[in-house]
């Protein structure tokens, strides 16, 4: 799929970094205790007060960026009032450009996605699902100015995690400037982690110290950031941001 073609907005004079941020915004459930998963079941099923509370702290917390991998997307099914989280936040965070990927419709609950969003114009837009007995994991790829910026949330069984990553290592092939972010749901020190890295060029500007989950107690680290080997990076760190099972991780690009 192509989509958002717009090359006369293709280069930009940039002075200052590029503020990436990557979240697993879990649907705007707000879990905050391992309880909550039992306890707050109706929140997987149905939209609540609460949950537009927690899209709008989201969509105030994420405005301070100029891009923005979001995963675990409700895109319009009944926990979200059917109405899309993603529409909600490009206009409550004020970013002018998007793009958003379903990956799994639960007919009557929820519509599963990923999206990012971006200050600059997106040039163009793919989508790829990724493999897996489970089908609802994707990969969604933008061009951002000369940046090919990837966001991605994979399965949590280690062999089709080695499966998709081998996918979006051939379809990442041959890109410059090439930054991927997600929920990798793996650890950066598994090896199927490590040689991806290896064999797509792509340098884990994330590691070990970066705990994002679970948010109320981080003790892994499951949320990652890739990015070709010739751009430089700084002031990768975790956010202090509790809205969501997951806390973001967050990067600027020099």
């Amino acid at each position: 799929m192509q989509l958002h073609l717009q090359p006369e907005c293709r280069h930009y004079v940039q002075d200052s970094p590029l503020r990436l941020l990557s979240y697993n915004i879990q649907a705007c459930i707000g879990s905050r205790h391992y309880s909550d998963y039992l306890v707050g079941i109706r929140n997987q099923v149905a939209n609540s007060p609460a949950k537009d509370k927690t899209l709008k702290k989201i969509a105030k917390f994420i405005s301070g960026f100029d891009i923005v991998c979001l995963q675990e997307l409700d895109l319009g099914g009944r926990r979200s009032g059917f109405l899309s989280q993603f529409d909600a936040l490009q206009e409550l965070s004020g970013f002018r450009h998007g793009a958003a990927q379903t990956t799994r419709i639960i007919s009557g609950i929820s519509h599963h996605g990923n999206a990012i969003l971006s200050r600059h114009p997106i040039l163009e837009t793919d989508e790829h699902a990724l493999p897996g007995r489970m089908k609802g994991r994707g990969l969604l790829v933008c061009q951002i100015q000369d940046y090919t910026v990837a966001n991605t949330h994979l399965s949590l069984n280690a062999k089709t995690q080695m499966d998709q990553l081998d996918l979006i290592r051939k379809v990442l092939k041959g890109r410059e400037n090439t930054i991927l972010a997600g929920d990798f749901n793996c650890r950066s020190s598994r090896p199927w982690l490590q040689e991806f890295s290896e064999m797509s060029g792509l340098k884990m500007i994330t590691d070990s110290s970066n705990h994002t989950y679970p948010s109320w107690n981080p003790k892994t680290d499951i949320d990652h950031i890739f990015a070709s080997r010739s751009l430089a990076f700084t002031n990768t760190r975790v956010g202090d941001v509790r809205l969501s099972d997951h806390l973001p991780v967050m990067t600027e690009i020099r």
